[in-house]
């Protein structure tokens, strides 16, 4: 259901995936006190990029206070969300998770794999609206110092939050890497196809043991116009897509049904 709630009553929550200390949380702090005074940040004390929807089970976890409003989490975006809300918020549950801004977009198939997609899940399958934000750009670019987000976020924010939201339903929106002028408006996205190669770079530390990084090369597969890739590939919208926490699938059912239909 829309929240009938002004924007400047709301109770923001606000996490991501780079950790505490990132600049993209510093960007979306400050936009999100232009529209509420009442806003949080949990968010994990290092970076936990590429995470995903992980939950800490076998490991404590542990808050540490950084200002009234400001905590810090020894786990991932998700154990962040489900800190924030079911402990430092218990008395009273945020009506909106803000997830990034994330250094780099999160579209087509890295969002299975990305922390700050990961939260937004943890918080719409609490039953909180939640939107991840994320800027196509390197970290030490002039781009990620965050001029779109100031500019067109709040609206974006207010239009999403007039919006009936399924239940489950959480949403993705993604900046292009361009400058304010050149962006020709927003655009309603489909989840992107891209063809992952997986780099294994073997390394030797000092003792001549072996260590490995994984680099992922994509390339954009998307035969639809509309999706979310070829978009901000387009370097001229910013992109929103609705995305669901449950991820089921249901093309194969029927098939799967009739080949378990006798016993095994």
């Amino acid at each position: 259901m829309a929240n009938s709630k002004s924007l400047s009553e709301l109770r923001i929550l606000i996490t991501n995936d780079d950790g505490i200390n990132s600049n993209g949380i510093k960007a979306l702090e400050r936009i999100a006190n232009s529209i509420t005074p009442d806003v949080w940040v949990v968010a994990p004390s290092a970076s936990h990029s590429g995470k995903g929807f992980s939950v800490t089970f076998d490991s404590v976890l542990r808050i540490n206070q950084l200002s009234p409003r400001k905590f810090s989490i020894s786990g991932t975006p998700a154990d962040s969300v489900f800190l924030g809300v079911g402990e430092i918020l218990k008395d009273k549950k945020p009506d909106l998770i803000l997830s990034g801004i994330n250094h780099g977009a999160n579209m087509a198939d890295f969002i299975g794999i990305s922390g700050t997609i990961g939260a937004i899940f943890a918080g719409a399958s609490q039953g909180i609206k939640s939107i991840a934000i994320s800027q196509d750009c390197q970290k030490e670019s002039e781009l990620c110092k965050f001029q779109l987000a100031d500019h067109f976020l709040p609206k974006i924010i207010k239009k999403l939050m007039s919006f009936e939201w399924p239940d489950k339903v959480c949403m993705n929106v993604n900046f292009p890497n361009s400058q304010i002028g050149d962006i020709a408006g927003v655009k309603v996205a489909t989840q992107g196809k891209i063809a992952i190669n997986w780099d294994i770079h073997k390394k030797f530390d000092p003792v001549d043991e072996p260590y490995y990084w994984l680099h992922a090369a994509h390339k954009n597969i998307s035969k639809n116009e509309k999706a979310d890739i070829t978009l901000i590939e387009s370097k001229k919208y910013i992109t929103v897509s609705a995305l669901h926490c449950r991820q089921e699938y249901f093309g194969c059912f029927d098939k799967l049904e009739e080949l378990f239909s006798s016993n095994v």
